[in-house]
């Protein structure tokens, strides 16, 4: 196997990439770890390490069904760090004229059914989104973080999606504290970047994450909120002896806002106080119709909008966009779907709930392999200027395109190994036996 990387093209590239994980293992590891890299990308789907070996692994090498198993089951990856080289990966992929642009990540928590009982953090839990119908669903939490980085896509900047980690929720363990812990870990690599902002639904803006955030001089939150979360006018000079008001009178979103009539909805936005924060925070709310309180949606800016407006103007010379910058942190914030798009993609393409490993360790090993897969899909075409074409398509299209070139460079790879170890020359073709090949690769 070692030679084919030097006999196959989009392998000896793939490799590359992957070579700074493989550089974190022992060197048997980091090559079981490159061939499950590998079959991930080449396997339109994956059932269990069973299903890679039979049908991807086996022919390949002489390693053993049980050590794939246990580099999986039993091995503790670093996991920590090969979110660290992701987000180095989509850092470096960031032109010169897009480093003044924010860098974003994204906070949310994914649920996986799973039909046996047998699984570690096997539990049940309230589902809002009903996926199988009823408000409760049993299997798996998994906390996700991911970053998104500025490429530009043809003659527009876009933000890029890719997956730092996933996390699965132990019985013990909050949410919270999980996402506080990996959006820690990803600050030590980002402490350079001049503006992060964090972006989460209103399950996160609250306890350590907020003190996560306040941490950090660099990183900024946008945030859907509670509508019942208590917001404070901005305190007003007295003149009076003593010490001034912290905080001004208490605010209604539904009658001390001026709704603005923008088509589909109605919006009004403050600068206010919070009980969050210390500092002031831009509030942005939202109605369907402002007689129906049911449709009322609250969003929370650390980042005032005229300071959004200063690091995106260079990329527009558009005087509306100028009008509506009050505007830019909903609009900053509709790109946290990016990561709904991203665990939909993997559940569907990149056989994220197929995992068969019973326990924790097992499954986050997993998880993050194809997560690790997917991002490569998604940056190498920014990276290695060989598959730039790929830049415009979608993971899953990518994913495809990898699996036929990979495919067919192990095929010629192994038929060109199979004619040297016999003496077979292209003068005395005509006497090979192509039944003797596939008997001899089966």
């Amino acid at each position: 196997m070692e030679t084919l990387y030097q006999k196959t093209r989009v392998i000896a590239r793939v490799k590359e990439y992957f070579l700074p994980y493989m550089k974190l293992l022992t060197k048997p590891s980091g090559h079981k770890l490159f061939m499950l890299l590998l079959a991930v990308l080449s396997m339109q789907a994956i059932s269990s390490i069973q299903h890679v070996y039979k049908w991807f692994l086996a022919p390949l090498s002489k390693i053993s069904q049980n050590a794939y198993y246990h580099l999986m089951t039993y091995s503790a990856l670093p996991l920590e760090q090969f979110g660290e080289i992701t987000i180095r990966k989509a850092l470096g992929i960031i032109e010169e004229k897009h480093r003044k642009l924010p860098v974003l990540l994204l906070l949310d928590d994914t649920l996986q059914a799973k039909f046996g009982t047998k699984f570690e953090c096997y539990t049940k839990m309230f589902d809002h989104a009903k996926h199988n119908g009823s408000s409760y669903l049993s299997g798996h939490c998994f906390v996700a973080l991911a970053l998104c980085v500025p490429v530009s896509m043809g003659n527009s900047m876009k933000y890029l999606t890719v997956p730092i980690r996933f996390r699965l929720k132990g019985e013990a363990e909050s949410k919270l504290s999980i996402a506080s812990s990996m959006l820690a870990d990803a600050m030590k690599v980002l402490a350079d970047i001049p503006t992060v902002i964090l972006m989460c639904d209103s399950w996160y803006p609250k306890g350590e994450v907020l003190e996560t955030v306040e941490a950090h001089k660099n990183l900024e939150l946008i945030a859907n909120v509670r509508v019942d979360t208590v917001l404070y006018d901005l305190p007003v000079a007295t003149g009076k002896r003593g010490r001034p008001a912290k905080k001004g009178g208490k605010l209604s979103i539904y009658d001390d806002f001026s709704f603005t009539d923008m088509g589909k909805y109605f919006i009004a936005a403050r600068t206010v106080m919070t009980n969050l924060f210390k500092n002031t925070v831009y509030v942005t709310v939202t109605a369907t119709n402002i007689d129906n309180r049911k449709g009322y949606r609250l969003f929370l800016s650390t980042i005032a909008h005229e300071n959004l407006f200063a690091l995106f103007c260079e990329q527009t010379s558009d005087a509306e966009y100028a009008r509506l910058s009050w505007l830019l942190p909903l609009r900053l914030y509709s790109l946290r779907w990016n990561i709904e798009v991203m665990f939909y993609e993997l559940k569907t393409f990149w056989s994220f709930g197929n995992y068969m490993l019973r326990s924790k360790q097992g499954i986050d090993n997993f998880v993050n392999l194809l997560a690790v897969s997917y991002a490569c899909a998604k940056l190498i075409p920014f990276s290695d200027s060989f598959f730039s074409d790929f830049a415009l398509f979608s993971t899953q299209t990518t994913k495809y395109a990898f699996g036929e070139a990979i495919r067919k460079e192990l095929f010629f790879a192994n038929f060109v190994d199979f004619l040297e170890k016999r003496h077979i020359s292209f003068d005395n073709f005509h006497d090979f036996d192509i039944l003797d090949f596939f008997a001899h690769s089966a």
